[in-house]
């Protein structure tokens, strides 16, 4: 029969073993396919992870954003577009999450904000508003806006302009 020291003992040896097996496992984070996590560290970013296994230091370390990579949708308000008002739907991609570091956490409002500029510096390029020239000024806003997010690893999947 075991002592009550004995059994005191081995409860502490239980207990220790657990700790030293849990302490790698809470480390282990598995990136589903198709998506992107940002890790930040006392609330700053630190590093994106892509698919697949990673070890992060728990405690220490917190997956900020769940960002997926496939399909996105934004929709850009009406604005002035020549002597019309416009507006536009956008679809994108994420292709490569790196590029923009700690940018996908607000990936929309990066796509946004460069859409706004793209279609105003677009309106401006473009010649006088005939038929057909919504299909035309899609078109030109789409190669403006791959232009300038593609250094970001974003792509512009289709461009739907409005106007009203």
């Amino acid at each position: 029969m075991l002592s009550a020291l004995e059994s005191t003992i081995n409860t502490a040896y239980a207990i220790a073993a657990l700790s030293l097996l849990a302490i790698p496992l809470a480390a282990l984070r598995l990136v589903p396919e198709g998506q992107a996590w940002t890790v930040h560290r006392f609330g700053r970013y630190l590093r994106t992870l892509q698919s697949g296994v990673h070890v992060v230091w728990p405690w220490l370390d917190r997956i900020a954003q769940h960002v997926s990579l496939t399909g996105h949708r934004v929709e850009l308000p009406t604005r002035a577009f020549g002597t019309d008002n416009a507006s536009a739907d956008l679809y994108y991609q994420i292709l490569d999450p790196m590029p923009s570091r700690d940018g996908l956490e607000s990936v929309d409002a990066m796509v946004l904000r460069q859409a706004d500029d793209a279609l105003s510096s677009v309106a401006a390029q473009l010649p006088s508003q005939q038929n057909g020239w919504t299909a035309t000024a899609a078109d030109a806003l789409k190669a403006e806006l791959n232009q300038r997010l593609g250094r970001m690893g974003l792509r512009i999947i289709r461009c739907a302009l409005h106007t009203t």
